[in-house]
């Protein structure tokens, strides 16, 4: 029971990595905010799951790019647990187009949600955690935010992703010693979003990988595990490349 007694917020952890981690967190013993914005059902569905662990858990609905949403959401923890010990900021969006065919309207809802989304949940996290003397702050990252690591096709992703792996290590110096902050980057992984790619594409991400697979929502979750536990106290500004050797290619 590596987690037991914290309290734990997953944005975006209706389906995916974020519901891999919910769960595994949950497994862990932890308590589990599932954030979502829209798939109401599968948000209740994963705080069912949880909750036939023997461990508390809510779903909260939040838009995490809108400020009052946030301060919401953050209300209603506090709320029903009374504090939040980690905050893993996943929510995302992912919206491949040529260059050519770009609006600025690609770029700012991309950053809206993958980097000011992550923003807002760490500014009110870090409140609250630096009220307690403590606490973790976790950023879903991505291979893609690695400097030679950026997909053609993507470049509004790749770019708001090495984006976050900045966040990610300026934010670590902005809040030591109090607040702890580290990410994980996934390679190409087996969620939703691969599931509709073509063959060709699949095939290559596959090939791509030195361990020849794509990589498992719950592997990603391990590694999250891992940094949420009181294993990784002597880590900050760190991210850690869970991809089967992808980024080697």
């Amino acid at each position: 029971m590596r987690l037991k007694g914290k309290v734990c917020l997953i944005t975006g952890s209706s389906r995916g990595i974020g519901k891999a981690t919910a769960v595994k967190f949950a497994v862990n013993g932890a308590s589990v905010v599932v954030n979502y914005r829209v798939n109401e059902n599968e948000a209740n569905e994963v705080v069912s799951e949880i909750r036939k662990l023997g461990v508390q858990a809510i779903a909260v609905k939040a838009d995490v790019s809108v400020p009052f949403e946030v301060k919401n959401m953050f209300k209603m923890v506090l709320e029903e647990f009374g504090k939040i010990d980690v905050l893993v900021n996943n929510a995302g969006v992912d919206r491949p187009k040529p260059f050519l065919d770009l609006t600025l309207s690609d770029w700012e809802e991309t950053f809206r949600v993958n980097l000011y989304g992550a923003f807002l949940c760490s500014q009110e996290a870090a409140k609250v955690m630096l009220e307690m003397g403590g606490g973790k702050i976790l950023n879903t990252v991505s291979v893609r935010g690695l400097s030679y690591c950026g997909r053609r096709g993507n470049i509004v992703y790749s770019a708001s992703k090495a984006a976050m792996y900045s966040f990610t290590k300026t934010l670590a110096k902005e809040l030591a010693p109090v607040i702890r902050v580290n990410g994980v980057s996934p390679g190409p992984s087996n969620t939703d979003i691969s599931r509709v790619w073509d063959s060709k594409t699949r095939e290559t991400a596959i090939n791509d990988s030195y361990l020849k697979r794509l990589v498992e929502p719950d592997d990603i979750a391990n590694a999250f595990v891992f940094l949420a536990s009181d294993e990784s106290n002597a880590m900050t500004g760190e991210v850690i490349i869970v991809d089967g050797g992808y980024n080697l290619s």
